[in-house]
């Protein structure tokens, strides 16, 4: 794959998606706490009234601060198998490294900024709760939109952390509206909570990736795993650390297709995968063309590079459809038109 040096990032811009990531989950369980001791509070009033209505509240009020602090116990718990399966495995200097000392060396040039921009968009799409390990059910993060506000005012991007997050929740619905119940895998709720954005976890995807290297099983499931930067971040999480790089912004498979590279690979991937790929490098685009980009001279190169990839792989996506059949049945084929003639038409228009 010939990539932009744009969309890859070393260990510090994984680090920083990690940090960004653990920041969420703390503000939820300080979120958490905050309402057990409201609860606490209304327990303590209550207790020094007496009566049958006040009996009922005591009653009601115990069994919320019970479920209280099982939801904090669960989270506190995931909280420490998130962080010995993600976050020790960082260098200690990394590790350590103030998450504002992060943002500020990639706010220091252009190319960082874009860097750090394609950095909160995956720390955005991030479920931050998902099954791992024995963990089932942990729960959903509460004031999802509030968190990413403030992860975007961190990185210097005012309103724009909410702007990725609705404009790929309307991408969906648009493609969900447009192609009915075509769609193989199903959309289901937000991108907020994880569960479009985790359809990228899927087993399929790196063996598929692996595939197209002309490998099978095991093999072509590692060497799937290395090009996408060790899976997706976007799935919980993953990536690569020891020194390689991380691929963001969509352009693992955008980039991998794009190049010529397509043979079976995308029957076998989820189309949401490949809508998420897609709406990435089209939330990029719409940033680099707004007035917010106080520097749109200096990253005109990267708009034109992150034009060409989806322009590129829409065309070699539609011409393997046309003259491959990568497609099995017409549905599949009509849901990806619609996929990539939503997402042209967010091009044209921005």
């Amino acid at each position: 794959m010939n990539l932009p040096q744009t969309f890859t990032l070393n260990e510090e811009g994984y680090t920083l998606i990690q940090k960004l990531i653990l920041f969420r989950i703390e503000e939820d369980l300080s979120y958490e706490h905050h309402t057990l001791r409201l609860i606490e509070e209304k327990q303590h009033n209550i207790a020094q009234k007496s009566g049958f209505v006040h009996s009922l509240n005591k009653a009601h009020k115990s069994h919320a601060a019970t479920k209280a602090i099982e939801r904090i116990r669960k989270k506190e718990e995931w909280k420490a198998c998130w962080e010995a399966k993600y976050l020790l495995l960082l260098p200690e200097m990394l590790r350590n490294a103030p998450t504002e000392k992060l943002i500020s060396q990639y706010n220091e040039t252009t190319s960082g900024r874009i860097q750090l921009f394609l950095i909160m968009q995956e720390v955005i799409h991030t479920p931050i709760y998902n099954d791992m390990d024995h963990f089932k059910n942990v729960g959903e993060e509460t004031y999802f939109e509030a968190h990413i506000d403030k992860i975007s005012l961190m990185c210097g991007f005012g309103p724009w952390g909410k702007k990725i997050y609705k404009n790929t929740e309307k991408f969906f619905k648009d493609i969900k509206d447009e192609g009915g119940k075509m769609l193989k895998w199903g959309i289901t709720g937000l991108v907020g909570i994880g569960s479009v954005a985790a359809v990228l976890a899927l087993p399929v995807i790196a063996p598929a990736v692996g595939g197209m290297l002309g490998l099978s099983g095991a093999a072509a499931t590692t060497a799937g795993l290395a090009v996408l930067g060790g899976g997706s971040i976007a799935a919980g999480g993953l990536g690569m650390a020891g020194g390689m790089t991380v691929l963001v912004g969509g352009s693992s498979l955008l980039g991998a297709v794009a190049g010529g590279a397509v043979g079976k690979m995308l029957s076998q991937i989820p189309q949401e995968a490949v809508a998420l790929s897609i709406i990435k490098i089209i939330n990029l685009i719409r940033y680099l063309k707004s007035d917010d980009n106080r520097e749109q001279a200096e990253t005109m190169d990267a708009l034109i590079q992150a034009q060409n990839m989806f322009l590129e792989f829409k065309q070699q996506t539609e011409r393997e459809m046309v003259m491959n059949g990568i497609y099995s049945n017409k549905k599949d084929m009509m849901q990806m038109s619609h996929i990539l003639n939503r997402a042209f038409r967010q091009l044209i228009h921005t």
